[in-house]
């Protein structure tokens, strides 16, 4: 029986990693063994067409879930061929149709019951009383709320008068209608108007409407706005405010949080959990959060997925630790539109995070050019932070001293930074801080040459600081030390020197790193020294 079972060739693919489904069936077989005490032969029947067999693909938190509910309200199991379907089922919906058959009136819910509730709630009143052995002269509306605790004020001729001609489905919405009216004060005419029937066992509604108001501390008013609420999985919305009962984003608690967006219930705690467990991997910022509070609707592959891509992508990466990045990836469609339309423009290196999740109004005047965005004040901090330190943000104002910083192109400060991270210490480039202005290319060309000159002088032993002194007084040697050098040029440093210094280079180098004031008497070299203030 066995070698015919584990006989497939096929392999599961779960979390980037390839399983035997030998050893999943294995599990499978396991979790229906302790939960519903099925025997081998009845766990065989379920493999026996495997085209057809859905019981790999669900979950094992599902199947785990869904056997505890049906053990729980002793589901009759004789009928085994329907224990697959009820297992598909989310647990939400399986537990709802069990209640809900159970307060009609079905003393005894099996599988066929469950599989079949949509069918089922189209029959008549009398019909359904028929096939489920309850008495002709039963009332639907006192069973369904004799078995929650509540009493209807209604004649009984007129109970059984309105079950004539009414379909169990419509008649459980008019119990619904009046719980809703007379025991919960929470009616709405648009309720029983809907065109897709919804099937919400009153006692899981109470239980729900009960939490609401106690645990989470919601008004009428409140709940009147945001009634689907009550659909919400009791049992979930518990265990998520257990959960998280001590977790606070910005100094807000979960209650204060999902007040703010109630639609966070609706999430699953344990991935709810797991996703916050990512952020924190991945150093995702708290006020981060705060603001996107709509991010933990996301799947957690999803999220990985998209965190990778914006990994990968070298215009959006140096994004990955800025507060906004949690909108980015929750918008990452957008981004990525916005992302290929500004580099068909070629103007991709004149964006901000800001522009990337800014509304579509602010972004058509960024592309027409009524706003220019490039090193704003804020996100250059940010990469200064992110790749020199939060002790070296104090370099700013030197930065900001120059007369171009505004226009150089953030992408290309951070490149410039990286390079410069891997030949120069920390210190050293914020003794040269204005360097990170240049071209990278421009940078390293330099730099090879006054290496490759200076060694073969031999006299010259300078330090890494003094060369990348020297690098940014030959970078602006060029363009008259206007500030012009930090535009992309192919022209080279080291053509003879328009200014007529009086003083070789390497004397420059050595008065620049001697605090000398003769320095700033060297024609053009004023705003060199001005420059590189520190």
């Amino acid at each position: 029986m066995l070698s015919k079972r584990f006989s497939t060739k096929y392999v599961i693919k779960q979390f980037g990693k390839l399983i035997s489904p030998f050893s999943t069936q294995l599990k499978i077989d396991d979790m229906l063994n302790t939960n519903l005490n099925l025997d081998d032969d009845t766990i065989e029947e379920l493999y026996e067409d495997t085209k057809k067999s859905k019981i790999m693909e669900i979950s094992k938190d599902q199947i785990v879930r869904n056997c505890i509910i049906l053990h729980n309200f002793n589901v009759r199991l004789k009928k085994n061929k329907y224990l697959q379907e009820c297992l598909v089922l989310n647990p939400k919906i399986l537990k709802n149709r069990i209640l809900v058959l159970k307060e009609v009136g079905v003393e005894s819910v099996g599988l066929f019951h469950i599989t079949r509730f949509p069918v089922l709630m189209q029959k008549s009143v009398t019909k359904f009383k028929k096939i489920n052995g309850i008495s002709s002269t039963q009332s639907i509306m006192k069973t369904v709320f004799s078995n929650i605790g509540m009493k209807v004020h209604i004649p009984e001729e007129k109970l059984m008068k309105s079950e004539i001609n009414m379909r169990i489905g419509e008649y459980y919405q008019l119990c619904m209608l009046y719980h809703k009216t007379y025991h919960v004060k929470l009616h709405d005419e648009l309720f029983y108007k809907k065109k897709k029937m919804k099937y919400l066992s009153l006692s899981e509604m109470s239980k729900m409407l009960d939490v609401l108001r106690n645990k989470c501390l919601f008004d009428v008013e409140f709940i009147k706005q945001h009634e689907y609420l009550l659909n919400v999985d009791v049992d979930n919305v518990e265990q998520f405010l257990n959960e998280f009962k001590y977790v606070k984003i910005n100094d807000k608690n979960i209650i204060e949080i999902i007040r703010m967006y109630p639609r966070l219930l609706l999430r699953n705690a344990n991935e709810v959990k797991e996703l916050l467990q990512i952020f924190q991997n991945f150093k995702i910022p708290t006020e981060s959060l705060y603001t996107v509070v709509k991010a933990l609707e996301m799947k957690k592959d999803t999220f990985l997925k998209r965190y990778m891509s914006i990994e990968n992508n070298l215009e959006l990466a140096i994004w990955l630790q800025h507060p906004r990045i949690l909108l980015m990836i929750y918008l990452y469609k957008v981004v990525i539109n916005r992302l290929t339309y500004m580099r068909r423009m070629n103007c991709i290196y004149n964006a901000n995070v800001h522009i990337y999740t800014s509304s579509n109004k602010f972004f058509s005047r960024f592309m027409v050019g009524d706003v220019c965005f490039t090193a704003a004040g804020k996100d250059l901090t940010y990469i200064l932070r992110k790749e020199l330190g939060h002790d070296k943000v104090h370099v700013m104002s030197s930065i900001q001293k120059h007369p171009y910083w505004k226009y150089v192109p953030l992408i290309r400060i951070n490149q410039t930074i990286q390079y410069l991270k891997k030949k120069f210490s920390i210190d050293d480039i914020c003794k040269n801080i204005h360097i990170i202005l240049y071209p990278m290319s421009t940078i390293d060309n330099t730099l090879n040459l006054l290496y490759k000159e200076y060694s073969l002088q031999g006299r010259h032993n300078y330090t890494p600081t003094q060369y990348l002194a020297l690098c940014l007084y030959k970078l602006e040697q060029k363009h008259h030390f206007t500030g012009d050098g930090v535009w992309q040029t192919d022209m080279s440093v080291f053509e003879p020197n328009f200014l007529g210094d009086t003083y070789e280079t390497h004397n420059l180098v050595d008065l620049i790193n001697d605090d000398c004031n003769e320095v700033i008497n060297l024609n053009g070299t004023a705003w060199l020294e001005h420059l590189l203030q520190y």
